[in-house]
């Protein structure tokens, strides 16, 4: 029992998300708005008609983080014949993300989920205020197609381009 309370207080000091909502597969996205690297503001619900991956992330410029985002980058081009546009998501502030890309010439977007709601929203747990790699993949029609859970970063964006061609039956 004591161990029980030692973990609960540590849970909500370190911010771990315990209560991460379960979504699921063809379920519909709602609406969110959220501050991208640039300054602008991505909504998703107007990003219908596109293929939208949504990739969850730790922390800018660790290595893990930079592997995948360096590969997201490399095959843009790709996902863009299949229709699909790619951003990066954690809460990392702006001048994080800025940084970040400048550094390593990331050329995705990296959106600022400032309060967790997005990550929350879709079911990605987090701790120490950094949230787990996972990866969100929703079709044309706003629905959740696939959902990654713990990924690895040097296979995931592969994966999912793969996935898409396999889905619109391209090579």
């Amino acid at each position: 029992m004591k161990l029980v309370y030692v973990f609960l207080i540590f849970a909500l000091f370190f911010g771990l998300n315990l209560n991460a909502k379960a979504i699921k597969e063809g379920d519909i996205v709602k609406n969110f708005k959220v501050q991208a690297d640039d300054g602008s503001i991505v909504e998703l619900g107007k990003l219908k008609g596109k293929w939208v991956v949504l990739y969850f992330y730790p922390k800018d410029d660790t290595s893990g983080c930079t592997k995948e985002a360096i590969t997201f980058s490399r095959l843009k081009k790709e996902f863009e014949k299949a229709n699909t546009v790619v951003f990066g998501i954690n809460k990392d502030n702006l001048e994080s993300h800025r940084k970040f890309k400048k550094k390593h010439n990331i050329t995705i977007p990296l959106l600022y989920d400032k309060t967790g709601e997005v990550s929350k929203y879709f079911g990605v747990k987090s701790l120490f205020g950094m949230c787990r790699r996972d990866t969100i993949l929703i079709n044309p029609e706003g629905k959740i197609e696939k959902i990654y859970r713990s990924v690895n970063p040097e296979g995931n964006p592969e994966d999912i381009l793969n996935y898409l061609k396999q889905k619109i039956g391209r090579k």
